[in-house]
């Protein structure tokens, strides 16, 4: 499944969802699967969806539904902080951040901790223990050595790129990268060639990002010149590419309502994934697929339908 697929988003506000997915993904396929997820009327996952509560038809003639089974696509958050000589100012904005934002998010969600300097090392490793990362959150301490922002990228991809070879390129979770970093001039141990196989890999994965950039210097006002740091010149690009969120800070105390705001966008990224549908249709046509329509026949529902399981 892993990126052979082409995307096809659905979206709607009512119980008809249009399936948009690539007619050369089921081309001449009798037998096909798409991936549903379905909420009530305040947003809430409906996670009892059966048979009988999908239509899936092409020109107006329903299909055959013959199976509709559970399908999770979690989240897997790694945060990463920069905790280098210039982050002191920062530093209790990151903790007071950062807390709220982890309470914005499904306690199912599993969540890394790494600082960045002097290397990428984790606080706290990749888990559900919501006491254990308050915990780190609030007990890793300053360096006086450089920050290693683009290391964290480059290993983070790498890690990712592991996984999927140890699971045969199975996907079954969705990787964001959150890095709290500031403009400091960091070290690197790596090369071009090596940073933009990163960048390439996390995008092809499907990856997420969210970058914030505290400015380090308090006379710096222009979001431009924040954008001239290395960190955010390799970080903009990234964001761009994974269809993530950048902000250019001027003061670091934003940070305390900029992040539970993210983590409000993540936890939506999450409900949708962890709690789909695989539906396994036996079509009556043949060739490519005719004006395909799903549709959930209990009133009062809104769903997106993707034929790789994968709904940002």
């Amino acid at each position: 499944m892993f990126l052979a697929h082409r995307r096809g988003l659905l979206r709607a506000t009512a119980v008809f969802i249009t399936v948009l997915a690539a007619s050369a993904v089921v081309a001449a396929q009798q037998t096909f699967q798409f991936y549903i997820s379905v909420a009530d009327a305040g947003g809430q996952p409906v996670t009892d969806i059966t048979e009988k509560d999908v239509v899936m038809s092409e020109n107006g003639a329903p299909n055959e539904i013959v199976k509709v089974e559970p399908y999770r696509m979690p989240v897997k958050l790694t945060i990463a902080v920069d905790n280098g000589p210039g982050s002191g100012d920062a530093l209790a904005h990151y903790r007071s951040g950062l807390t709220a934002m982890v309470k914005t998010l499904p306690t199912d969600m599993e969540i890394a901790l790494i600082t960045t300097a002097p290397q990428p090392r984790f606080v706290v490793q990749m888990g559900s223990d919501r006491e254990r990362l308050y915990r780190g959150i609030n007990g890793f301490a300053p360096e006086n050595e450089s920050p290693r922002f683009t290391d964290t990228i480059v290993e983070f991809s790498k890690r990712q790129e592991k996984e999927l070879q140890d699971k045969k390129n199975v996907v079954d979770s969705i990787p964001i990268l959150m890095l709290l970093s500031t403009t400091t001039n960091e070290a690197s141990s790596y090369e071009v060639p090596e940073v933009t196989k990163a960048l390439r890999f996390l995008q092809q994965r499907r990856a997420k990002t969210y970058i914030s950039m505290v400015a380090q210097r308090s006379n710096v006002s222009d979001a431009a010149q924040i954008n001239e740091s290395r960190q955010a010149m390799i970080g903009i690009p990234l964001v761009k590419g994974t269809n993530g969120k950048y902000e250019a800070l001027a003061i670091s105390n934003r940070l305390t309502t900029l992040l539970p705001e993210w983590g409000q966008d993540i936890a939506g990224i999450h409900a949708r994934n962890a709690n789909q549908f695989r539906v396994t249709v036996n079509r009556k046509a043949t060739g490519p697929l005719q004006n395909p329509q799903v549709q959930v026949t209990r009133e009062g529902l809104k769903g997106a339908v993707s034929v790789d399981g994968y709904l940002p």
